[in-house]
């Protein structure tokens, strides 16, 4: 939009204009009052609650002054942009420069297409804007390649065509808004610049001009005072008359603060005789080389200054800074929600471990870029000094829905044992490209599987009954979900426990958002997400609070348990040693886990942005042995069995007889090892065998 004039203002100037009459007929966006109908009190039908104070019913308005837009690259031109797409969004009535429109220093024909320039930028505003003349946008200056003799003024003849006067005020809502020009050169016609101390002057004719006009404005409520150079600051321009300018603003009564710019940081001189003096760094403007900080002061940015009856309060808002909500539609956090989700995932087989601690294997990593936007990735091999890759990582850019499959050799020498054994880790850091610029990720890493091969799985069943002691605080045993899966409908969980002492903490547990949980809260207790199958795992407040079946009393410390949980579809079944401790109805299927099953532990319930599986409430005790089962196993009181075989119904059975370094031995269909974490210690059971 054009430099406008809000319908209940007016425009006074000296200067002729070309524009003068088109500044007059123009139209403008006005604020809103606060209507003095409003009621005073809230209403609610709440018949006792605190009395809330009510705003103020006065009249508010709001103003916003972009600061220099020249100096800089040529791209400044898109941080004004910006500044009006900023500025649309927060609606103000009007908007006001300090000057540098242009690059200028240039001739004619140069400036006219700078001008152009900014002209197109700047009529994208919803509302009227005002332009202050600017060394920038006056100053004239040769081009061998394209020669012109200089104009008389240099460029005020063209900029008062294009821009409009080089002095001048309006009113709006009873507030006065004063433009001076600060670069008015010397009266001897020489080249325009502002170092000659000469020319760093306000003239006798817009001095007088100013003063007339200011006795116009006294019966204004307030005043604000724009130009491009702050001479204020005398040690900048030194010799200056400033002092003449501000004793007739002082003596006004009603100027409340000067604006200007040009030194392209922002600076705040304080209150002088009840004037206040604002200098605006840059909105597109050039900016010192490596000091770009808001605590210097040297940012893009431009001030929002809010206007009510008793004075101003003026705010500074980085370019940028402010933002369409209307931008968060449901497609916009689907791609939230993809890029917060992404994750690589290993597609070969296990790596093959030997009882040496030696190990070898091509992993192969797959990603799939579920954005609708491009992904620049790293994938880092990771193991610590024992292993060796090549490569140690890979880079690549995937478009919207490609996938890719990165390779990794992997290998480790013989260190004797699987003391301190660890698998590979592949670390995933990506950047999403997005329209306005890269958006880095937090980084994600994964785990190769890892298998101990025959002569670990070969001993599955331990000549002597042992069993593992977990020390309640890092230690406990993942059964990864690339390893077991409990099918759908009626299960049975049960395991052989003994307490070191009364304590909060899960026995077998997969319980996050969907799943169950075997565990001590005080007493024993059996726990089952159900819900219907159309509710989303990925938002926990969707979910109905899992079904708690709880024992009536706390199992006694140093003593060995069997604890059984069953749900057979509608119920839940609880028994502490083979005894009944109730049912409960159970409505809905049971929602399935995406976590790990951890023994000793459950999964965090504090929400990761990987939605990893991460152990919490471990437990400190032993485990003898843990079964998970399809179907229900009991439905009566029953004598707990010594040993929990395996058989057609068992999904899996963990006897805790053995580990070789972080891999525990899993019975199964299919033999497998889980991972032990935080160093479980394995000894002789003392559980009385009959």
């Amino acid at each position: 939009m054009h430099p406008l004039i809000p319908p209940d203002s007016r425009l006074h100037l000296q200067r002729p204009s070309r524009l003068l009459t088109f500044l007059a007929v123009v139209i403008g966006l006005g604020a809103n009052l606060v209507s003095t109908a409003l009621a005073q009190h809230v209403h609610t039908s709440r018949p006792a609650s605190k009395i809330l104070p009510l705003p103020e019913e006065e009249g508010v308005f709001h103003f916003v002054v972009f600061g220099d837009r020249t100096g800089g690259p040529a791209e400044g031109i898109k941080v004004l942009a910006q500044a009006v797409e900023d500025a649309n969004l927060l609606d103000p009535d009007l908007v006001l420069t300090v000057g540098d429109l242009v690059n200028g220093y240039n001739p004619t024909d140069a400036w006219m297409k700078q001008m152009e320039e900014y002209q197109a930028t700047m009529s994208k505003l919803r509302m009227p804007w005002f332009p202050v003349p600017g060394n920038h946008d006056i100053y004239w200056r040769a081009d061998p390649k394209n020669p012109e003799a200089r104009p008389p003024q240099e460029h005020e003849a063209s900029y008062e065509k294009h821009f409009g006067p080089l002095w001048y005020w309006f009113e709006h809502k009873n507030c006065g808004f004063m433009v001076l020009f600060s670069d008015e050169g010397h009266p001897d016609g020489r080249t325009r610049d502002f170092n000659d101390r000469t020319q760093q002057q306000i003239s006798r004719a817009q001095l007088d001009w100013m003063t007339d006009e200011l006795k116009k404005m006294k019966r204004l409520q307030h005043v604000f005072v724009f130009l491009h150079h702050p001479f204020w600051m005398a040690a900048r321009y030194p010799g200056n008359n400033w002092d003449a300018v501000h004793q007739r603003l002082a003596a006004n009564g009603n100027v409340r603060a000067v604006i200007a710019g040009h030194i392209h940081q922002m600076r705040y001189d304080g209150k002088r005789d009840g004037v206040e003096y604002f200098a605006l760094a840059t909105t597109g403007g050039s900016l010192s080389p490596g000091m770009e900080y808001e605590y210097f002061g040297m940012v893009h940015h431009f001030n929002v200054v809010t206007v009510r009856s008793n004075g101003f309060q003026m705010a500074a808002i980085p370019v940028g800074a402010v933002f369409d909500p209307k931008q968060f539609t449901p497609e916009r956090i689907a791609e939230v929600d993809a890029a917060r989700y992404a994750l690589h995932r290993v597609v070969s087989p296990a790596i093959q471990v030997s009882l040496d601690g030696s190990a070898s294997g091509i992993c192969q990593v797959e990603f799939k870029n579920p954005c609708s936007l491009p992904i620049d990735l790293t994938l880092l091999a990771k193991g610590g000094d024992s292993w060796r890759f090549a490569p140690d990582h890979r880079h690549a850019k995937l478009q919207p829905g490609a996938a890719r499959v990165f390779e990794f050799a992997c290998m480790r020498d013989a260190s004797g044992s699987l003391d301190g054994f660890s698998l590979p880790q592949f670390e995933l850091r990506f950047d999403v490209l997005a329209p306005g610029g890269r958006l880095g990720m937090p980084p994600r890493t994964i785990q190769a599987p890892g298998n101990l091969g025959d002569a670990g799985a070969a001993r599955n069943s331990a000549s002597e009954d042992l069993c593992f002691v977990l020390n309640g605080t890092n230690a406990c045993v993942e059964l990864g979900l690339d390893r077991v899966r409990l099918p759908e409908g009626s299960f049975t969980v049960e395991a052989w426990i003994k307490p070191s002492k009364s304590t909060n903490a899960a026995i077998v547990s997969n319980l996050r958002i969907g799943g169950f949980s075997l565990e001590l809260a005080g007493a024993p207790q059996f726990r089952v997400q159900t819900d219907l199958a159309s509710v989303d795992p990925r938002h926990t407040a969707q979910f109905k609070s899992p079904i708690v079946l709880r024992a009536q009393q706390v199992l006694p410390a140093g003593v060995w348990a069997h604890l059984a949980g069953v749900f057979d579809g509608s119920q839940l079944h609880f028994y502490v040693n083979g005894q009944k401790q109730g049912d409960k109805d159970a409505e809905g299927a049971r929602a399935t886990s995406d976590k790990s099953i951890f023994l000793g532990a459950r999964p965090n319930p504090a929400w990761n942005t990987h939605n990893f599986s991460y152990p919490t409430q471990f437990f400190d005790g032993s485990i003898d042995e843990v079964r998970v089962s399809k179907g229900v196993r009991y439905r009566a009181d029953f004598r707990p069995p010594v040993r929990l075989g395996l058989d057609e119904a068992a999904v899996f059975t963990f006897s805790g007889d053995l580990r070789h370094g972080p891999f525990a031995p899993v019975q199964a269909v299919v033999p497998f090892q889980a991972m032990a974490l935080g160093e479980p210690v394995v000894v002789r059971s003392d559980r009385t065998v009959e």
